[in-house]
């Protein structure tokens, strides 16, 4: 018996820094992102600049004006996205991370004496507190710290925000994350910020590494170890209006007077004086590196100054007034009320349904927040044992199924409990098709034995649809222009035994289009001989790749089997597989609509059959009564004659007359014969094979 481990506690690997770049901050390249996306936020970010201009000039003129209103308090709200790893980071660790971020915008951090005496007289108090919420958008009692499941946690995107959010009008949203999408660069991202009053509400606050939060937990055992919590501190000066100090160009303008000019970003932790280009003019006292606005260590910085916090205050005086106003934090529970206890919120690992053989076991982990549990009761229908009080417990399932788990916790302020429906999916050891050639041609319906999984959340995901097909009345489609970026499904086969199988192919059609030349849409085909526990990618086409037809922008619908493609899929390697299921798994790009249809897994039966059949010869669906396809492998090239005969060895219908090349296919409409036996011949020099098929 396997046991599949499947713990939030499980250790996880980390990235080697050494071979790849750290990028502190992907603020800049983020907005960049967007303004492609969005070209009408490049005139939104010229005025956003041309503002704080305006503001620099009133802040440079106003010095006493980071004292003005005294203390601000922002309510603030942690989402931390996870599959269960470490990523999903401890309440401790949060903490830490609130502590080092208060010192720091009030000048309390214990490494002030590190402040060069050169720039002392400049650093700020930023008058500025920020408290987890205790009221969430509801009023319902909070910690402050969401937790939820989901793959768009690994390189992470805007994309994520939407699964979390709070109004950011009354909250600081932070997203924490596995990782962040580096768009290309070989990097590694630690975090990045939305400034004030640009782009999207929706999509305003801080994305963060989960291994950056803080100074301890994963921030202390991971390979950034001298961050010491300060992306935060820097990617809150983004959000609050900071610009990076060196004005993200060559002694580029931040906006600030009393900030000396920069050449460029500095790294490590350099000593003073720092003047690296004499082109500048920082004056004597060099480049201020130790400001939290640059990319120098998190450790080797100390200080924002009364230019950044007048700057500050004055966005707080504008864009963002709402957050800190008293009514706001009455809204938010940070108004200094006492703290209560909260009642949790149930919930467990794994966070997505999972498949796995009969006799297999899963570990369960209670990974509930909101409030300390005190009792849980867990109820797994179909495992064994069948009930359990302990936070973490192996469960086995031994009788092929599709069940449900179901959690209750409680304390002394109540009890939430959290089903998850058709959440263990448990296959026979022996397949369900004991066949050598499996068809699915999604006519009339998408069949029960196929599973569909919509892990990123979305509303939409693979559905059986009769607007299009190659043949016959159906195909499944995903509606992909009204999913999120980076949003992945998967559509799985019930399981096929190839035993006599020596080289079996999948052959399937698929119709695509994009929106755009460079969404990077992907279709990826895996397969697995574990049930699905384990899949092994054999197939990837995605972007102008993968389509069919040329962009489209409204909602695509194949109009011909012309818009159509058919792909082929080698699986040498699982011949004679007792137990094989396949999955098609779509990532999201921002694309149009994909459809697939006519799919075939099949193969020669012997190498006697083989010698008798040397172009590897199917016709697929075989009975069939609408369109079929004829599959050959012609190899480097042949010139090769197809038919169609009758019993009698009469021709029907010339197919194809010319050179192929390779895994070849032709198509017919099998409804202009009449029901009964036939045959296909395919002639080369002399040679004939011939491939019996039934038209129903």
């Amino acid at each position: 018996m396997k046991k599949l481990l499947l713990s939030g506690l499980a250790i996880a690997a980390f990235l080697s820094v050494n071979a790849q770049e750290v990028i502190p901050c992907h603020t800049m390249e983020n907005m960049e992102i967007m303004m492609q996306n969005d070209p009408s936020l490049r005139e939104q970010f010229a005025s956003w600049q041309s503002n704080m201009k305006k503001l620099n000039e009133i802040a440079d003129n106003n010095k006493d004006l980071q004292v003005q209103g005294g203390l601000r308090i922002i309510p603030v709200v942690f989402h931390i996205m996870h599959i269960g790893g470490n990523e999903n980071i401890s309440k401790a660790q949060i903490l830490d991370q609130m502590v080092i971020l208060n010192k720091d915008f009030r000048r309390l951090n214990a490494d002030t004496n590190n402040t060069p005496l050169a720039f002392r007289p400049v650093a700020a108090d930023c008058n500025i507190e920020f408290r987890l919420a205790q009221k969430d958008p509801n009023g319902n009692c909070t910690d402050g710290i969401i937790r939820k499941y989901t793959p768009l946690t690994v390189n992470a995107k805007d994309n994520i925000k939407a699964l979390s959010y709070w109004q950011n009008t009354k909250y600081f949203n932070i997203w924490v994350v596995k990782s962040i999408d580096a768009n290309g660069s070989p990097g590694v991202i630690l975090g990045y910020a939305q400034f004030p009053g640009f782009g999207s509400p929706l999509t305003d606050g801080v994305v963060l590494r989960h291994d950056v939060v803080g100074s301890i937990g994963t921030a202390a055992s991971g390979p950034f170890g001298t961050d010491d919590g300060r992306t935060l501190s820097h990617e809150a000066g983004h959000w609050l209006g900071l610009r990076h100090i060196w004005g993200d160009q060559n002694c580029g303008d931040d906006f600030v007077a009393d900030t000396p000019e920069h050449w460029d970003a500095n790294f490590g932790c350099p000593t003073f004086p720092h003047n690296v280009n004499s082109n500048c003019a920082p004056g004597p006292n060099g480049e201020m590196f130790t400001n939290y606005m640059d990319y120098t260590d998190g450790n080797c910085k100390n200080m924002f100054t009364l230019g950044q916090s007048a700057n500050i205050d004055l966005i707080l005086a504008s864009t963002r007034l709402n957050i800190w106003s008293a009514a706001n934090l009455i809204f938010t529970g940070t108004d200094g009320s006492p703290a209560v206890l909260c009642a949790p919120i149930a919930d467990f690992y794994p966070g997505a349904p999972l498949m796995i053989c009969a006799g297999d076991s899963v570990l369960f982990d209670d990974v509930s927040y909101n409030g300390q549990v005190t009792s849980r009761n867990w109820t797994f229908t179909g495992g064994s044992p069948a009930t359990s009080t302990d936070s973490i417990k192996y469960i086995t399932y031994s009788t092929p199924g599709v069940y449900s788990v179901t959690l209750t916790v409680s304390n002394a302020a109540g009890t939430n409990t959290s089903t998850k429906t058709n959440w263990i999916i448990v296959s026979p050891t022996t397949a369900q098709y004991n066949i050598w050639n499996y068809f699915e041609g999604f006519d009339p319906s998408l069949s029960s034995d196929w599973f569909v999984f919509n892990k990123g959340g979305d509303a939409v995901t693979w559905a059986h649809t009769t607007l299009a097909s190659y043949w016959g009345g159906g195909s499944v489609r995903l509606p992909n222009a009204v999913t999120s970026r980076g949003q992945v499904d998967d559509l799985v086969s019930p399981s096929i035994n190839m035993t006599a199988v020596n080289t079996p192919k999948i052959y399937f059609y698929v119709a695509f289009a994009q929106h755009g030349s460079t969404d990077a849409d992907a279709l990826r085909v895996f397969v697995s001989t574990t049930c699905g526990e384990n899949w092994t990618q054999r197939f990837i086409k995605s972007g102008s790749t993968l389509k069919t037809v040329n962009p489209q922008s409204g909602n695509f619908v194949p109009t011909s089997n012309t818009q159509w493609r058919m792909e082929t899929v080698t699986l040498t390697t699982y011949a004679a597989s007792p137990n094989l299921r396949f999955k098609f798994e779509f990532t999201s790009d921002g694309g149009n609509y994909i459809y697939l249809d006519h799919i075939n897994l099949t193969g020669t039966l012997s190498s006697e059959e083989l010698e008798k059949n040397p172009f590897e010869l199917n016709i697929f669906p075989s009975p069939t009564e609408g369109f079929s396809s004829i599959v050959f492998n012609a190899g480097d090239g042949a010139d090769l004659r197809i038919a169609v005969k009758d019993i009698a060895g009469r021709e029907l219908l010339e197919l194809g007359n010319g050179n192929f090349t390779g895994d070849s296919y032709v198509t017919f409409d099998a409804n202009q014969f009449a029901p009964g036996v036939y045959f296909i011949t395919l002639e080369n020099k002399g040679s004939v094979v011939t491939k019996k098929f039934i038209i129903q």
